[in-house]
């Protein structure tokens, strides 16, 4: 068979939204999503701090420091591909989530995880290159 006769063939459904579960015999779904956000707050607080002041400082402007930069970015693109899902689903009670907004979430998420890897290895070498030849 071909490839166009399996698509004329096709009689199954696509998939619209996945239905989210686990979260349903939890006693304080309140309290725990008061403790995601007051997390991925001071997640965003913190690495803001970080890109704030390495972006300003000009002495900063070393290859570590934009490995630390570019790790701060990769934390906060990791907490706001899960968290903001989990909030939702806690406080509001959105027990859904599109087909769309799910590969899109997952897509960044596993971006950071290549980026954050990418990163350590890159600072993990520089430190190499600094001992192995000083100055």
């Amino acid at each position: 068979m071909s490839y166009i006769e399996l698509l004329v063939n096709f009689t199954g459904q696509n998939v619209k939204e996945f239905t989210i579960t686990g979260f349903d015999h939890l006693a304080h779904q309140k309290l725990l999503s008061f403790l995601i956000f007051f997390t991925y707050f001071l997640v965003l607080l913190g690495s803001g701090t970080n890109i704030c002041i390495i972006a300003t400082d000009r002495r900063l402007h070393t290859p570590m420091y934009i490995f630390i930069f570019n790790l701060a970015l990769v934390d906060i693109m990791y907490t706001s591909s899960v968290s903001i899902t989990m909030i939702s689903v806690l406080v509001a009670e959105i027990k859904t989530i599109s087909y769309y907004s799910c590969i899109t979430s997952m897509y960044f998420y596993h971006l950071g995880d290549i980026e954050e890897c990418l990163a350590l290895s890159l600072m993990a070498l520089d430190r190499i290159i600094a001992v192995s030849s000083p100055l």
